[in-house]
């Protein structure tokens, strides 16, 4: 229960916390005046917390369900490519068509983010199987792979244009508006949707490949489908906000530490895990210093040292 309310309670101190103070002791005055507490609270604040929060949910759950799915606690949608792939396709979309063309980033967007993991998956597999090792070094090559290609495409294209592409690279959210929410939020939902129908699928493949095929479960097509879902969640947050790494790691750790390692509870609690995660990252963000991080740099400073330990505490769990 806790964890289930902990995203609206830092929803409310996310919308109270800025440089600017708005007054939300009149809330018909805040929802149907024309003042500027009222823009700042449903135009800037409102939006980018919702997408804070389904950026953090998609990762949380789809990060959850991957490392579950592929029994290795270091994998997640970041390292098997899925975001810089996503990146690369709703960059080579801005190229080409321009940011305003949404209807055409978020479709290269998912399109590229399946085609890295399809890359992933095709290179990690030794003898037939998957093996904790090669999904994780593939993951690494074809994330390099499309980096190197974003990289490329900010040479060839006009400097406003890169510009935008930059912004991704590092992940951001004070763009935020209510179109990219709209643009963003069905195929977040629907992934995340997914994942939580296929959780009991998840959890019989926790077990291990033999006991679920004892079962009657076609692991290869279960794992596709979940990795497939995965993707989709992220890249359909990754084309609005970028690439802000370190969530879909950081999440589902936290929630096993909290809940446990069962994906029935886990897969849930890793979305409250998650939107509050991001709610609090941005929050930093934006308030910590006179101007504004990019919350993807907030992510990483916690990230990266996060890493390190998970990867000391791996040696000793998950064999």
């Amino acid at each position: 229960m806790v964890l289930t309310l902990s995203p609206l309670v830092f929803l409310i101190i996310y919308l109270s916390v800025g440089k600017y103070k708005v007054d939300f002791s009149s809330m018909h005055q805040l929802l149907f005046s024309d003042s500027i507490d009222r823009t700042i609270f449903l135009n800037v604040r409102l939006p980018r917390a919702i997408e804070a929060m389904i950026f953090g949910a998609s990762m949380g759950i789809s990060g959850a369900s991957v490392q579950t799915t592929l029994k290795n606690p270091l994998v997640s949608p970041y390292f098997l490519g899925i975001s810089s792939g996503a990146a690369f396709g709703a960059a080579l979309s801005i190229a080409i068509f321009g940011y305003k063309s949404f209807f055409l980033v978020q479709p290269a967007a998912v399109l590229f983010a399946v085609l890295a993991v399809s890359l992933t998956l095709g290179l990690s597999k030794f003898r037939g199987q998957f093996t904790p090792v090669s999904v994780v070094l593939a993951g690494i090559i074809v994330s390099a792979l499309f980096s190197g290609l974003l990289s490329l495409i900010q040479i060839l294209v006009e400097p406003e244009k890169t510009q935008t592409i930059v912004a991704w690279m590092i992940g951001r959210l004070y763009t935020i508006t209510w179109t990219d929410v709209r643009v963003s939020a069905p195929l977040a939902i629907l992934g995340i949707l997914g994942l939580l129908y296929f959780r009991w699928r998840i959890f019989v493949l926790s077990m291990g490949d033999e006991e679920a095929k004892s079962l009657g479960i076609n692991v290869e097509r279960e794992r596709l489908m979940v990795i497939f879902l995965a993707s989709v969640a992220t890249a359909s947050v990754v084309s609005v906000t970028g690439i802000i790494g370190w969530v879909c790691l950081i999440a589902p750790h936290v929630t096993r530490f909290l809940v446990g390692s069962d994906p029935k509870v886990m897969l849930p609690a890793s979305i409250s895990v998650g939107a509050s995660f991001m709610l609090i990252a941005d929050m930093l963000s934006r308030t910590i210093w006179n101007f504004e991080i990019p919350v993807g740099i907030i992510t990483t400073i916690i990230g990266a040292p996060l890493f390190l330990y998970l990867m000391r505490r791996a040696l000793h769990e998950w064999h």
